[in-house]
């Protein structure tokens, strides 16, 4: 940060929720909020894990996957009876440990080829076994629970704009919607359950201690709509508040709220001099109190813009409108909800500074980096 004087600048540290991560921010005393894209990856393996059944599903699946995938005359087979059936030839995906969705994209892949996939092993000397119907159908529930957590991770993850203030927002979004999918769900009723109940602890986290109500009330897209809790809404209300009343203080006072010159008798001295002094701060904290609650909720009383607008677009149309807010809006909406674009470029950068390219000068290599994410 000193490096690239950006010490003063830092409002919140996004990272995974590593033990060296953690033990960073509490050296640098930074506010600090987990990568969404990690939460939810942790959030789904650990209640995919605490279904016994689901999970011998998921390895019976990965060894028939991995059969496609490692035998040539296996996966020539398949590809052959997906021309036969007229179907356009796709291979199997295999799941990284890692990464849940890479899961959820290998039982897609083979609940979509399920028909081919029976048919190429009808002709092949194994022992693997596809899944029975029953299988195939606890599959299917499977999917239609991770669907949403999965259109959350790509979204959270490919985002370029400002995201830090959607976090909140769409966690209420996956509970509402795995609540709603929740009756339609036979053999992954277990999981849906473990979903629900760590959203709802995850939620409750992050409108309290989090570094991420804030920019959800002042993100026009959601302010209050965004929070599950109402009681941690009007909590979020207040903190907003107070640091709108703070910013009001660190100004210099308008001239209508100066003390008003008053000349005491000389024979009283500096007799009056502490009332005078309380009666002003108390003017100018009454004041500062004032302004901000009338601005706020002004703000808070206007429509919510659309969800694919831009906020940044809107608050440069308002900054005079709600000049403290807009400052406030500034500082906190640039927090992103992920850290995953942050290393994708070190990924880039492995790409470019490879065997065939390693005498590459460093200065070289920043500016290729620089040119290829910010085109």
């Amino acid at each position: 940060m000193e490096e690239w004087g950006i010490t003063d600048k830092v409002k919140c540290l996004v990272t995974d929720g590593a033990a060296n991560m953690n033990a960073c921010v509490r050296q640098l005393n930074i506010r600090h909020t987990v990568c969404i894209a990690h939460t939810i990856n942790l959030l789904v393996r650990k209640s995919f894990d605490d279904v016994p059944g689901l999970n011998d599903l998921r390895h019976k699946c990965r060894r028939l996957v991995t059969l496609f995938r490692s035998s040539t005359s296996a996966k020539e087979r398949l590809v052959q009876v997906q021309e036969e059936m007229g179907r356009q030839p796709y291979r199997m995906i295999i799941e990284v440990e890692t990464r849940w969705n890479s899961t959820f994209h290998m039982l897609e892949r083979l609940y979509e080829l399920r028909e081919p996939v029976g048919a190429a092993l009808a002709s092949l000397k194994t022992d693997v076994a596809p899944p029975t119907a029953s299988e195939y159908e606890a599959i299917k529930d499977v999917l239609n629970v991770l669907e949403p957590f999965h259109q959350a991770t790509v979204e959270v993850s490919s985002e370029r704009r400002v995201s830090g203030s959607k976090v909140i927002p769409l966690m209420k979004m996956l509970h509402h919607t795995v609540s709603c999918r929740l009756p339609t769900l036979t053999t992954a009723r277990q999981l849906g359950d473990n979903l629900i109940r760590r959203l709802k602890e995850h939620i409750h986290n992050l409108e309290s201690v989090s570094a991420l109500p804030l920019p959800t009330l002042l993100d026009p897209r959601f302010k209050k709509l965004g929070f599950l809790t109402p009681g941690k809404t009007q909590e979020a209300i207040n903190r907003l508040k107070n640091e709108c009343v703070n910013m009001i203080r660190r100004e210099s006072p308008p001239s209508h709220l100066q003390a008003i010159p008053v000349d005491p008798p000389a024979n009283h001295g500096e007799l009056w001099q502490l009332l005078d002094t309380s009666v002003t701060t108390s003017r100018s904290s009454s004041s500062a109190t004032a302004d901000a609650t009338i601005e706020l909720d002004r703000y808070l009383a206007e429509a919510n813009i659309l969800r694919n607008e831009d906020p940044l677009v809107y608050w440069k149309t308002c900054k005079t409108q709600y000049p403290h807010l807009y400052r406030l809006a500034t500082a906190w909406l640039s927090t992103p909800a992920s850290s995953v674009p942050c290393e994708r470029v070190f990924s880039k950068a492995g790409e470019i500074l490879c065997k065939r390219r390693n005498r590459l000068n460093p200065s070289t290599l920043e500016k290729l980096l620089f040119l290829n994410k910010n085109e």
